[in-house]
């Protein structure tokens, strides 16, 4: 059996821009410092991740996310249908930031920058069905806290996406599915949840031809739905704001075939950008992609 520790860290050029679809509980908002805001509860951005958001117009959050993995076994199917589980161990870790300062980068990676802090380790199962379906369970557990001690709370969330592989000439495609919980319960106040639906396609085509050590340069790009069952409060205790009831994001990447992309000490699955959006206009952001959504 084989046993490799899988590090996907993110440089700091790159956090530095960074933002999660739902951020820490910012103090502190980029375009609005004078006004005092409820903001968005950070207990939601390690499960949505790095990225940078607008939520209802004006209001900012920066999250930084690394999550190291340790891949403690692939998952395979023989010809005959022997199937082998794969098991893979994620160790999230999500920064919040107050502010997000364009012309001097080391002030906003400053510790007096720091809003929050959280670590969600989890476990994903991935099982495959046949040779181009794949289920993936997986759940996470984790505590954060804001860094003034004022607020902290477990974080959770568990669920089932499904992974459906097709091949049309040099096209590789994918259909995507998934359902699952989240939620985080503070030490004080009550327990918050949603449930998003997701449905998504996901594309690789190779880029020229293959380089000198034989790999083959890929482009990726995935199209995704995603709606909430109960619709998201991303601002809590402001009835002024309106609830987010789906998401969209659409995102291209460069990848290898083959192997992963080093960066110095670092390697990632893909490098690329996204866009996410709500129906109702309430939501925008930019994401950073490294994986694909059906392993994230």
């Amino acid at each position: 059996m084989t046993e490799h520790l899988r590090i996907a860290v993110t440089s700091t050029a790159r956090f530095v821009a960074a933002a999660a679809i739902v951020s820490t509980l910012v103090p502190s908002v980029a375009f609005s410092q004078d006004s005092e805001l409820h903001s968005v509860h950070w207990a939601y951005s390690s499960y949505f991740g790095t990225g940078w958001y607008n939520i209802d117009g004006q209001r900012n959050s920066y999250v930084l996310r690394m999550t190291p993995r340790w891949n403690y076994r692939e998952s395979s199917i023989d010809d005959d249908g022997s199937r082998t589980l794969g098991i893979y161990f994620k160790f999230p870790v999500t920064a919040g930031l107050n502010t997000f300062i364009l012309d001097n980068p080391s002030d906003t990676l400053h510790p007096d920058n720091l809003a929050s802090l959280s670590v969600t380790p989890g476990v994903d199962i991935e099982i495959p069905i046949n040779q181009r379906w794949m289920l993936r369970p997986y759940a996470s557990i984790g505590w954060g806290t804001i860094v003034d001690g004022s607020d902290s709370a477990w974080t959770y969330w568990t669920g089932i996406k499904s992974r459906l592989a097709f091949q049309s000439g040099k096209l590789n495609w994918a259909l995507l599915n998934g359902i699952g919980y989240v939620g985080f319960t503070p030490d004080i106040g009550n327990s918050e949840d949603f449930w998003p639906l997701m449905i998504g396609l996901e594309f690789d085509y190779p880029l020229g031809k293959k380089n000198a050590d034989g790999d083959q340069y890929l482009w990726y790009w995935h199209a995704s739905y995603t709606t909430f069952e109960n619709d998201l409060d991303l601002i809590l205790d402001d009835p002024a704001t309106k609830p987010i009831t789906d998401q969209w994001e659409l995102a291209i990447a460069l990848g290898k075939k083959d192997e992963r992309i080093k960066i110095w000490f670092m390697n990632f699955d893909r490098l690329g950008l996204g866009f996410r959006t709500s129906s109702n206009g309430n939501l925008q952001g930019i994401t950073f992609v490294f994986r694909s959504i059906f392993d994230l």
